[in-house]
């Protein structure tokens, strides 16, 4: 469900000319998300918050350096990406992100209209059992080794929106195919869940 609220910008209109080409005018999240032309879009105000593993097993229970685990649970969403029908990386067609100091963006979430319990997620046993759930793996599959035991790292980044809250959730699955089975299994599963509002700064002092 996309989220409605108080406009507080004008949209501008877009023409087959501006597809794929960054707005450089502020919207609203709602204007962006409700845009059709594909392009980056820039959010003001930003939404910000927090997330937090919610499950962790396997390969995932190894303790973060602090570095890595600080940076990780900020969520930060001053973008919305919309992308081409045929996307590289699973993504889309509809995204919020944020911007990247080398001009492109990162922590890209597609949106969606619910999210699968920790339940549902925690019962999934094959990498088929996740897909159903989440769609294809966002990105590429990373080769990894946990043990002896070669391993592909699979990675979905979604969230869900209204008026005044987005839903996050980022799943990081590691997965490996036995001699002789059909389908890879979920070795280690690892649960991201946060929210973000949007961001209410102090008034600047007079």
């Amino acid at each position: 469900m996309l989220i409605a609220g108080t406009l507080n910008c004008a949209a501008a209109e877009k023409d087959s000319s501006s597809t794929n080409k960054a707005s450089s005018a502020p919207l609203t999240l709602t204007q962006a998300l409700n845009t059709n032309g594909v392009g980056t879009f820039n959010v003001s105000p930003a939404w910000t918050g927090q997330c937090a593993v919610v499950f962790a097993t396997g390969a995932f229970k190894a303790p973060e350096s602090p570095v890595f685990a600080t940076n990780r649970y900020r969520l930060n969403f001053d973008r919305v990406v919309i992308t081409p029908k045929t996307a590289i990386g699973h993504v889309g067609p509809k995204a919020v992100a944020m911007h990247d100091t080398n001009g492109g963006y990162r922590a890209l979430h597609t949106l969606r209209e619910s999210l699968p319990s920790d339940a549902k997620l925690k019962a999934a046993a094959t990498q088929a059992d996740l897909e159903r759930m989440l769609g294809l793996p966002h990105g590429f599959p990373e080769a990894t080794r946990y043990g002896q035991q070669a391993h592909h790292r699979l990675k979905w980044s979604l969230v869900t929106a209204n008026k005044t809250l987005l839903d996050t959730l980022q799943v990081t699955a590691a997965v490996e195919k036995p001699t002789g089975s059909r389908e890879a299994r979920v070795d280690s599963l690892e649960i991201l869940r946060g929210t973000a509002q949007p961001e209410i700064k102090p008034p600047k002092k007079s």
